[in-house]
């Protein structure tokens, strides 16, 4: 007879129910001496079913009671809390899982995977818990900041881009719309890790469901994690669409004191914009725009646009010609290459290769999101691809989390804390806890 791989699986499948039932009791009586001693008393056993990545465990313990509090310390051991069908370790896993699958496609995953049956609905609560953890983690942040501030990194240029993700959602009226995630990305250049391989430096991604607090998370991070000097240069790109144009950049610059900054419409979508406008008209057209851009020669541009001009034969066509020439002569700086402004274009336009990950899970699917729960898949995603998933779940910042859990933010209490020193001038952030940051005149 040959080796049955299944019957093993199966055989050390119970195995580890067994030694885990065992692990349970064996921790059951360890612990009654000191529950002994801080005065509960043993009331019962009671049996409860939680599915684990091993397996679903039916298992029996211990309840204790001191007055009106009862304790199951193999729950608290375990890491399990009221009415939890679901151990902490599977409810991370569905979660991983879901921000690269369907939520049916999970549940397939799971039971391919695990030999565990789970079902959309559970999967969707683990995506509502890692929401639930990102809020948790943000409030920790403000009570971090305010008493430890980060290490902050000196570096020369910071490259900053910023773009709209588009997605489906609907209200709870089941009204369909299409919502728009503020993605902003921030690294300080790229490195090279392989033959042909590089990586963004001290990359750092913000998504939001709303464009004005994303652009609060963005200050409130370049503030507290660079040092800012009068060599920073600040080099941003951008398809120039609304919430990302040059103003929004020129206002981040100004608010951080950075005194060069150099802005590049991307080029991947500028060149798109030029082969549809160019399309009716004769391919030396194009060649000579593109020229004009790459040689940064404005007159030369403005000549194609007047020959362009002399071909319209209809008012459509003109309509399209006045509002494309008024945008390029509006943003032509912005179109100098990097090697005219003596900078290197690598790390510039990496914008669009950083939405594929969230695009490919939620767009072109025919799936629908809430507001909220688009917000949150899309943070799943970015913290996924970085292997931080596993620290928002169990990292060391949840314990450290809990004396603040229960406590409500305070401007005045904040505000009391910040001693001004001269010739400071100050930039809110925005946030309701009346957070303030600074940076010298």
């Amino acid at each position: 007879m040959t080796f049955n791989e299944r019957h093993f699986v199966e055989e050390m499948d119970e195995w580890r129910k067994q030694e885990f039932l065992k692990r349970i009791r064996e921790y059951d009586e360890s612990i009654a001496p000191t529950m002994r001693k801080n005065g509960y008393k043993r009331v019962d056993a009671t049996e409860r079913t939680i599915l684990f990545t091993f397996g679903e465990i039916t298992f029996s313990r211990n309840r204790w009671r001191r007055g009106q509090k009862t304790r199951y310390p193999v729950d608290d051991w375990l890491g399990l809390k009221k009415y939890m069908r679901y151990s902490p370790e599977l409810i991370f896993h569905m979660a991983k899982h879901a921000s690269k699958l369907s939520y049916r496609e999970v549940c397939r995953t799971v039971w391919d995977a695990y030999r565990i049956q789970v079902t959309k609905d559970a999967v969707l609560k683990a995506t509502k818990v890692s929401g639930q953890l990102l809020e948790e983690k943000e409030r920790y942040r403000f009570y971090l900041e305010e008493e430890q501030a980060p290490e902050k990194v000196k570096v020369n240029k910071i490259y900053l881009e910023g773009d709209g993700v588009m997605v489906k959602t609907t209200s709870a009226g089941d009204e369909r719309f299409n919502t728009d995630l503020a993605h902003f990305l921030i690294h300080t250049g790229s490195k090279k890790v392989g033959r042909n391989r590089y990586i963004l430096d001290n990359k750092h991604e913000i998504v939001h469901k709303n464009h004005d607090k994303a652009k609060e998370e963005l200050l409130d991070y370049l503030y507290n994690h660079f040092e800012i000097t009068d060599q920073t240069i600040l080099i941003t790109n951008s398809d120039n669409g609304k919430g990302y144009t040059k103003r929004t950049f020129q206002e981040i610059k100004k608010a951080l004191g950075i005194k060069r900054h150099e802005h590049f419409w991307d080029e991947y979508h500028l060149n798109q914009k030029l082969k549809t406008f160019f399309k009716p008209y004769p391919e030396t057209l194009y060649n000579l725009a593109q020229k004009a851009i790459q040689t940064h020669k404005k007159p030369l541009l403005i000549t194609v646009l007047d020959t362009v001009e002399s071909l319209i034969e209809t008012e459509e066509q003109y309509e399209t010609y006045y509002s494309f020439r008024q945008k390029m002569i509006r943003n032509f700086k912005d179109t100098k290459p990097a090697k005219l402004r003596n900078l290197s274009h690598k790390g510039v336009g990496v914008m669009e290769s950083q939405h594929r990950k969230i695009t490919y899970r939620m767009k072109h699917r025919g799936m629908y999101w809430s507001i909220k729960g688009a917000c949150t898949m899309a943070k799943m995603i970015l913290l996924e691809r970085i292997n931080q998933l596993d620290e928002l779940f169990f990292g060391d910042w949840r314990k450290s989390y809990q004396p603040y859990q229960n406590q409500r933010f305070s401007a005045g209490r904040a505000n009391k804390k910040i001693k001004e020193p001269p010739n400071i001038r100050r930039y809110r952030s925005g946030h309701k806890n009346g957070r303030w940051l600074t940076h010298a005149k």
